[in-house]
Parts: structure tokens; C-alpha cells; sequence
């Protein structure tokens, strides 16, 4: 079966940069909808990949990263296959993988999870926002052996009531028992990327780049 190829925004001059950062939107966002977040996190020589969810919604230029295939049952592995294609593609074919930065908010962050379990190249950071993980059994493996030394940043409102923070809690505690290399990062506020956990990640690019 010939998957979908994911389409994608691109901040930034590609042949100039030698820092990557990719950003998965949330549900009912699209490539442009974190343009000006991105612009926010201002980190020197980067450049940004902003891919967009495969499944429209039905309001205009919304997309959603899963969709219900039967009652309670979403699909996760097309579209993560389709976001490997994708980081493939257009991502490792231009940097190397330990020069990617991986994030990912709300139903994105779902996506980094999910990638956690099978991207096989070290990336140089993955930083899920306001997310949660789907599959919540202890016995699944859920950091491929190539991410081990990855630094994992979590981010969460403290007041999200969209997705409650105690799901990156819960997220940090199973991950926590492959690698120490998890860190939570609470900041005030709902369901949005705080400008304290952007300060964060840029200081921790900037430091490992």
C-alpha cells in the first residue's frame, strides 16, 4: 500500500542552517499553525520542517493526526509510518539525525510518543507539549534503543483542561523506567506552550548546538 506523503511548511533557508527542528501540530492545526510559535523560540541557524497531519477534518485547512476506524479504535500506525516516511524524506536525507530537534504539541505530542518507540536514528532532543500517551500498558517498550541517550523535555500546563497535566506525569513516570534522560517542565497557564518551557528549550539547543 503507497502511503500519503505528508505536506509540510519550511521555515528558513535550508542549504544555510545546520540545526533542524521539527514541529507536529496539534488536532485541527495545519503546517502553518505554529509559524509564529516557531518564530518565538528564535534559535540561531535553524531552520524549521512543519509537516501536516494526513486526515482533514471536515472544517476548512484542519487536520487531525488519527482518525476513529471503529468505536473507541484510532489509528496510529499509518500516520506515525507516514511521519517516518516524512522525517526519511525531507529531514535525514539533509541533516544528520543528531542534529534534529523533534517537538510535538497536544495530538503531536501523541505522534512523539509514538516515535519514541521506533525512530531509529539519535535524534538531538524530542519535546512532546501538553500530550498524552495513548497506550498506557507497563509492559510495552516505548524508547527505541537508538533514543536512549536522547534528552525527552515534557512540557504541560498546569492548568490545561483540555488535556489534564497529570497525563505528562503519568508519561515522565513510564518513560522514566527506560530513561533518564526525562524531564517534566510545568508552567502556568492551559493548554498552549508557555513562553518559560520556550525559554528552556532554547537555552538547551543552544547548549547542545
Amino acid at each position: 500500500m503507497n502511503l500519503k506523503k505528508i505536506d509540510f511548511s519550511i521555515l528558513g533557508e535550508i542549504n544555510t542552517k545546520k540545526t533542524c527542528l521539527v514541529f507536529i501540530h496539534g488536532w485541527g492545526g495545519n503546517k502553518d499553525s505554529f509559524k509564529k510559535v516557531a518564530g518565538s523560540f528564535a534559535i540561531k541557524d535553524s531552520v524549521w520542517f512543519l509537516p501536516q497531519a494526513p486526515y482533514s477534518l471536515d472544517e476548512d485547512n484542519k487536520y487531525s493526526w488519527t482518525f476513529e476506524k471503529s468505536p473507541g479504535k484510532y489509528e496510529r500506525d499509518e500516520p506515525v509510518q507516514m511521519m517516518l516516511d516524512f522525517l526519511e524524506e525531507q529531514v535525514f536525507s539533509r541533516f544528520d539525525s543528531k542534529d534534529v530537534f523533534i517537538f510535538g504539541f497536544s495530538q503531536g505530542a501523541l505522534v512523539c510518543y509514538e516515535l519514541l518507540k521506533i525512530l531509529d536514528k539519535p535524534i538531538a532532543g524530542m519535546f512532546p507539549i501538553s500530550g498524552f500517551i495513548a497506550d498506557q500498558n507497563k509492559d510495552i517498550k516505548r524508547i527505541h534503543s537508538a533514543q536512549i541517550n536522547t534528552p525527552i523535555v515534557i512540557g504541560h500546563g498546569l492548568n490545561d483542561d483540555v488535556v489534564l497535566f497529570n497525563e505528562s506525569e503519568l508519561a515522565v513516570k513510564l518513560l522514566k523506567n527506560e530513561s533518564n534522560n526525562v524531564i517534566l517542565e510545568p508552567y502556568q497557564g492551559g493548554h498552549k506552550i508557555g513562553y518559560s518551557y520556550i525559554k528552556k528549550i532554547k537555552d538547551l539547543i543552544e547548549q547542545i548546538h
